[in-house]
């Protein structure tokens, strides 16, 4: 055996020859070992069909999300909403409460009522109407 091809050449230094990542020298001491061995040449031809079944993959699955991400969204949407819900209607049992056993004059709490009942419909309307839309929103899947 020659002198400059070592014992043995590692997996991470066929590597770094199919990728192109090594020195001249370090290219011809592969070389040369892959022309001696056929245990050696056998290792490069699989990890060029894995280098090349790898290079398809990509990092973004398909639709934008991962699986684990379409779970954990759900979880945390749905979390999110009945906490919300619960904390809403806690929140606005209680202020009704407060707000009918204070000693204000009637005509005051009419007033406020109707304020706070005039804001909650307008809102609820320009929910509906964005719901409305989206659902017939022709662009809606168009990412950039």
């Amino acid at each position: 055996m020659n002198r400059n091809v070592p014992a043995r050449v590692e997996h991470e230094d066929l590597m770094r020859f199919l990728d192109g990542e090594i020195t001249p020298e370090e290219r011809a001491v592969v070389q040369q070992y892959l022309e001696t061995s056929s245990e050696v040449r056998r290792e490069v031809a699989i990890f060029r069909s894995l280098k090349e079944d790898l290079q398809d993959l990509s990092f973004v699955p398909h639709g934008g999300k991962s699986v684990w991400g379409r779970i954990r969204s759900r979880i945390t949407v749905g979390t999110g909403w009945m906490l919300t819900g619960s904390g809403l209607v806690g929140w606005a049992g209680y202020s009704v409460w407060v707000f009918v056993k204070s000693p204000q004059a009637l005509m005051m709490k009419l007033a406020t009522g109707g304020i706070a009942i005039g804001i909650l419909v307008l809102l609820a309307h320009v929910i509906w109407e964005r719901l409305r839309e989206y659902r017939t929103d022709p662009y809606r899947n168009v990412h950039r």
